[in-house]
């Protein structure tokens, strides 16, 4: 800044990269170390918010994948959108687990349809 209060550069300053997690975070590691996988979906996240999940019923879907590919892979229930989802594990203290809503596997429903051949 010059002494009149101005900034020295006359453009503003980029916008900060989306967040990326450098280290690669299995859902069996998740498991062991007692967290919690919340999801977020970015178009219905300001009327529900988030979604906690147990990361053990999340391996019976899609196996011992990494946190990130969860996002690729899960779509939102209420708006059925997948493609600005969001997912991490986290730890959660007891006051905060106590408030929270974490959603359990009860049923995996399988849709079965036709395939037909022309003779």
């Amino acid at each position: 800044m010059t002494w009149e209060g101005i900034g020295s550069y006359p453009y503003l300053m980029p916008e900060q990269p989306p967040k990326r997690r450098t280290t690669i975070w299995f859902l069996s590691s998740a498991v062991q170390h007692g967290q919690l996988v919340w999801v977020d979906c970015g178009f219905c996240h300001d009327r529900h918010g988030r979604r906690y999940y147990d990361p053990g019923d999340l391996m019976t879907l899609f196996g011992d994948v990494d946190v990130n590919r969860l996002s690729r892979a899960m779509k939102c229930e209420r708006c059925g959108r997948s493609d600005n989802i969001e997912c991490d594990v986290i730890v959660p203290v007891a006051a905060e687990r106590a408030r929270m809503t974490v959603r359990r596997l009860v049923k995996i429903k399988v849709r079965k349809s036709p395939v037909w051949r022309d003779d």
